[in-house]
């Protein structure tokens, strides 16, 4: 996999997260992701909320979980300290995987995390999507942080200007 290779200027990070679409729209979730981040874990509710943002499709898979599943599994990933089992203890919830995984670190964790999509990928120039997402975590972690720190930006706007330039240059697939 070659190295993410941003394929706009970064000082065009706010422009490009305009075309996102309106902010108003993940409000609901941004408010559970507070939530969560208070709690320490996210309800069975509050999960399902979260995964069906990211992915519809498991809907049933992820109404599937029960409760306290859902509540451990989520206290255990918010709150260990060894990065590397945050996404992976996320899959171990039916319907979850890595992409959905990045989707509730990305919106509930104390620390700032990227959110793994086709579009983000795409504008880091990657072409070809991977098999196995997870695998490149750790280096998709420490590329967005840092283009989103050199750009003066929270992680959240890179991630909406990522999706913004992508879906502006039309569906390349």
């Amino acid at each position: 996999m070659p190295p993410f290779d941003l394929q706009f200027p970064l000082r065009e990070v706010r422009r490009w997260a305009v075309h996102y679409g309106d902010p108003a729209d993940d409000a609901e979730v941004m408010a559970i992701g507070r939530a969560a981040r208070a709690q320490g874990h996210l309800t069975g509710e509050q999960f399902r909320a979260v995964a069906g943002w990211k992915s519809k499709r498991p809907a049933k898979r992820h109404a599937s979980n029960a409760e306290e599943t859902v509540r451990e599994v989520t206290r255990f990933a918010f709150g260990t300290p060894v990065e590397a089992l945050r996404l992976r203890a996320l899959t171990l919830l039916s319907g979850v995987q890595a992409r959905t995984a990045s989707a509730i670190l990305h919106l509930c964790h104390r620390d700032p995390y990227p959110l793994m999509d086709e579009r983000a990928f795409r504008s880091l120039g990657i072409a070809k999507l991977p098999s196995d997402w997870a695998r490149l975590w750790p280096d998709y972690v420490a590329t967005c942080r840092d283009l989103a720190h050199r750009a003066g930006v929270d992680l959240r706007t890179l991630d909406r200007a990522l999706w913004g330039f992508d879906k502006a240059r039309g569906d390349v697939r």
